[in-house]
């Protein structure tokens, strides 16, 4: 796995929370719970949100935004891709989580109700 090794040095925590204020307002970063997933999907790597299957044709990581956090599922929620050649951000609205009981490894809390978490794995900084 040299290339995800290589790429978190690149992508820092300071990064990730670069481009959660700039994609979502300062409401939804107030009341949701925000999560990095540090694994990289490949191009044309599938992700089942919800109903629907998603395929990419960039090499990206998934900022997922819990915008209800305590509420059962299906409730809005987002997903942010981010393509990590062009910088770029994609954003899916969706009704359910990217997991179904408990959080992959790789996945790691970045902002509860708006305050930095302590503790990211894989974050760089």
């Amino acid at each position: 796995m040299p290339f995800l090794s290589h790429f978190l040095m690149q992508i820092s925590k300071s990064q990730i929370l670069d481009v959660i204020h700039q994609s979502l307002s300062t409401e939804q970063i107030e009341t949701s719970f925000i999560f990095w997933d540090c694994e990289v999907r490949n191009k044309g790597e599938q992700i089942q949100i919800g109903p629907q299957t998603y395929q990419f044709d960039y090499d990206n990581i998934l900022i997922f935004v819990d915008l209800a956090p305590f509420f059962n599922w299906a409730h809005p929620c987002l997903y942010l891709f981010f393509d990590i050649d062009t910088q770029c951000v994609e954003k899916i609205d969706a009704s359910f989580p990217p997991y179904s009981r408990h959080f992959p490894e790789t996945y790691s809390i970045v902002l509860k109700y708006g305050i930095e978490q302590i503790g990211m794995s894989g974050s760089g900084d």
